[in-house]
């Protein structure tokens, strides 16, 4: 017996199946990127409130565990979430692209996952050789 693999046009009901479950897809993406977005953010709010200078002779001092390793801990999380995230998704389009051959799409999902860790990267850059 030969491996030859015959393709035949899909059914309208096979195509919308794809679609359902490629928005699926795409919204527990954005959910885990809506996760991350959050962490971040909290580790920049947590940082910036206590780096804020509370009076005349204000002096910051480091902690062992302060607000600055606190926030660093929340950037990390979120970028580690989005990193979780990626590997999630790419299981799951190998597994589609298994099922549907043929079918793929565009996911902007993936790109602004892709923009919310470089912007998440950039911070912790930032956070921790304070540039």
């Amino acid at each position: 017996m030969s491996d030859v693999v015959v393709q035949h046009e899909l059914d309208n009901s096979t195509k919308l199946a794809f679609d359902r479950t490629w928005l699926a897809e795409e919204r527990t993406m954005l959910a885990w990127v809506r996760t991350a977005t959050s962490l971040i953010s909290f580790g920049f709010a947590i940082y910036s409130f206590f780096v804020i200078p509370t009076g005349a002779g204000h002096k910051f001092t480091a902690q062992r565990f302060g607000p600055h390793v606190f926030a660093i801990t929340l950037i990390v999380m979120g970028l580690v979430t989005l990193l979780g995230a990626v590997v999630q998704r790419r299981q799951a389009l190998k597994v589609m692209r298994l099922q549907y051959p043929g079918l793929s799409r565009f996911s902007m999902a993936e790109v602004i996952g892709a923009l919310m860790g470089c912007l998440g990267l950039f911070g912790l850059l930032v956070l921790l050789f304070r540039l």
